[in-house]
């Protein structure tokens, strides 16, 4: 868990360890360029919301600290119980606060300590914090040493084949500083340092993250006009780092007080020399044989290791890449990190095998879908066979499908939903089969595990989680019940816990039957659901996951909700872009339809009841609140049969 979305170092040795582990894991943080960068490697990704970084910027932050790491507390209990993972990693001081916060869950708790403490009193905290703590890392000595906890040190490591190193570039020499244009990592020293070193260039790479770093950089800029240096300062922004150090004579680095510095490893592997402050992390990266250290805060004796490093480039740089490769390669450094999470949680040699099961899902322009789909398969079932029957897609949804390594089954026209899972259901020779949208990612192997204790007589349904890690209301009673009179009367979120239960089977944390499921994610015995149909021909689109529930039971075979199975559901469905959005009068009319087919006119008429009842609550209540009640309002029309406007 990620209190930040950004992609500083700390977050990129989170992607480094995360990448490296042998089951692939889940990593909850805001939306952002972590999450991108995460989800481009194969995590899966849940989006928790963003918040401000600042603790004490201002009276507010402090103020609203506390609340916020409360905050983050609810996320992680609502993750940790629906996901039920094997370990928890708080990266970072905020989500081991948040963890605190919950007491011991049932999962071991690794504290990833990143930074220096920013003040005594969150020092304390922090401390009290990882004694509770399963086991502690940290990035570095210094790190380590500042927290005054025991803890593995486990350097962050460098893509040796990545940063690969090249010949000292001709022409005057030129000092790069690579990193985020803030204040604490002091590139107003570097301007101090360049004035000093008469023919040197200076390259400033790095882009402000927010409005302060903004005035930062103008007030550097203003410094790099000055006589002293017209002329000898570039601010490029943004840089590919490889090919910023290869251009390089050597990196500069002007942090004070940096907990490690990845990108003085880079360096290093680039064969570039480092002029770096004898401080904290740096202190454990540099020796004399790559490059030289200085005294803090000093300009004079940064200026004259400048010289010493520039004038003996070459040896230094060959130097630099042998340490990289000694005490600096990443897959060491992500060996290390399972090695240590192995001491935490022992995980088997081996996988258990993967039951006789297949995976069927149905495609209409999903390429984007499938692809994420079928690499979770791969990740969490090898072995598992999909079964990808394709609608007649516009797009590259049957390639992509089939470059994954899929079955594909491709149909001369779009028949409709039910009419495509059944024509793939009765290609499955396997003896266990799962209903998959192609919008769902699995997250781990649960849902294989779901399927092997699959009876004869059974439908089952997991627990399905939204891509921001809430739960979907997948589980559902029968309609027109005394559960659907309680959701109507009372939204779910405001029940007490025992009616929310009794109400609302979604939220149950123990299997139960329930009436019916959405169809996203079904799974039973093969044999069940060819007997089943396992859909209704008859329904092109919409509604047929509840006739399917309700035709079940009437011949005995019952649905039941298996939280301990999870998989997610990105509800990107290209029903929505065929109907230019939701098409709340066919929902409306599907639903009608199927209730009074299978429990008769009456219950139709009610369940209808109970429905424009829940819908003109909700828009009450809204109302009220100030909120938006345009969904709400569409629904309700649509349900008396009114077209939309």
């Amino acid at each position: 868990m990620s209190y930040s979305g950004l992609l500083g170092g700390a977050e990129r040795f989170l992607l480094d360890m995360a990448c490296g582990l042998a089951d692939t894991p889940s990593l909850a943080c805001p939306d952002g360029p972590l999450a991108d960068r995460a989800r481009a490697a194969g995590l899966h990704v849940v989006t928790i919301p963003e918040r401000r970084l600042e603790l004490r910027a201002s009276l507010r932050d402090r103020v609203a600290a506390p609340l916020r790491i409360a905050a983050h507390a609810r996320e992680l209990r609502s993750l940790t119980r629906d996901l039920r993972p094997d370990v928890v990693v708080a990266w970072g001081m905020r989500p081991l606060l948040a963890a605190a916060a919950l007491g011991r869950g049932d999962a071991p708790l690794v504290f990833q300590h990143n930074d220096l403490l920013p003040s005594p009193a969150v020092g304390r905290a922090v401390r009290t914090a990882a004694r509770r703590a399963t086991a502690v890392s940290a990035l570095s000595e210094c790190v380590a040493a500042d927290l005054g906890v025991p803890a593995a040190i486990i350097h962050p490591g460098v893509d040796l084949d990545r940063f690969q190193p090249s010949p000292i570039p001709d022409g005057p020499p030129e000092l790069l500083v690579l990193g985020a244009i803030v204040d604490w990592k002091r590139p107003d020293l570097a301007l101090e340092v360049a004035a000093r070193v008469p023919d040197v260039r200076l390259r400033i790479a790095g882009s402000p993250l927010d409005d302060e770093g903004e005035r930062l950089l103008n007030a550097l800029r203003r410094r790099a006009e000055q006589p002293d240096l017209a002329g000898r300062v570039e601010f490029p922004g943004a840089v590919d780092s490889a090919e910023a150090l290869a251009r390089a004579t050597c990196l500069l680095h002007c942090a004070e007080r940096e907990p490690f510095g990845i990108v003085l490893t880079e360096a290093l592997a680039s064969g570039r020399p480092v002029v770096a402050p004898a401080s904290c992390g740096p202190a454990e990266i540099v020796d004399e044989s790559c490059g030289r250290l200085y005294a803090a805060g000093d300009a004079e004796t940064a200026a004259r290791a400048v010289g010493e490093a520039v004038s003996d480039a070459s040896e230094l740089g060959k130097a630099a890449r042998t340490r990289a490769e000694q005490h600096f390669d990443v897959n060491a450094a992500r060996a290390k990190f399972a090695e240590f999470l192995s001491g935490v949680y022992p995980t088997p040699d081996t996988r258990d095998p993967i039951p006789d099961l297949a995976l069927v899902t149905v495609t209409h322009n999903s390429e984007r879908d499938i692809e994420r789909l079928l690499l979770s398969v791969k990740a969490h079932l090898p072995g598992a066979r999909v079964i990808v029957v394709d609608s007649k897609s516009s797009d590259q949804s049957a390639e992509t499908a089939r470059r994954l390594g899929a079955t594909v089954i491709e149909l001369e026209e779009n028949i409709g939903f039910g009419r495509a899972t059944n024509a793939g259901v009765a290609e499955v020779t396997e003896p266990l089969t799962a209903l998959v949208n192609p919008d769902v990612e699995l997250v781990d192997g649960s849902l294989a595990e779901l399927a092997a204790s699959a009876p004869a007589d059974r439908l089952l349904a997991p627990l399905v989680l939204l891509p921001d890690g809430s739960r979907q209301d997948s589980a559902q009673a029968e309609p027109a019940t005394a559960a659907a009179l309680a959701i109507a009367l009372v939204p779910p979120a405001a029940m007490p816990g025992p009616l929310r239960r009794a109400a609302c089977p979604w939220t149950a944390d123990t299997p139960r039957r329930v009436g019916w499921a959405v169809g996203c994610c079904v799974v039973g015995r093969t044999d069940t659901l060819k007997r089943l149909g396992p859909f209704s021909d008859d329904i092109f689109m919409y509604g047929e996951d509840l006739e399917l529930g309700l035709r079940a039971a009437d011949e005995g075979v019952e649905t039941w909700f298996h939280p301990e199975a999870r998989v997610v559901h990105y509800r990107a469905h290209s029903t929505r872009a065929e109907f230019g959005g939701e098409p709340f009068e066919l929902l409306a009319s599907q639903r009608r339809s199927v209730v009074a087919e299978r429990r008769g006119a009456w219950k139709a008429k009610l369940d209808d009841l109970l429905q424009a009842t829940t819908f003109a609550d909700r828009i009450a209540i809204k109302t009220v609140t100030r909120r938006e009640t345009g969904r709400e309002r569409r629904q309700l029309r649509a349900l008396r049969g009114k077209k939309q406007p």
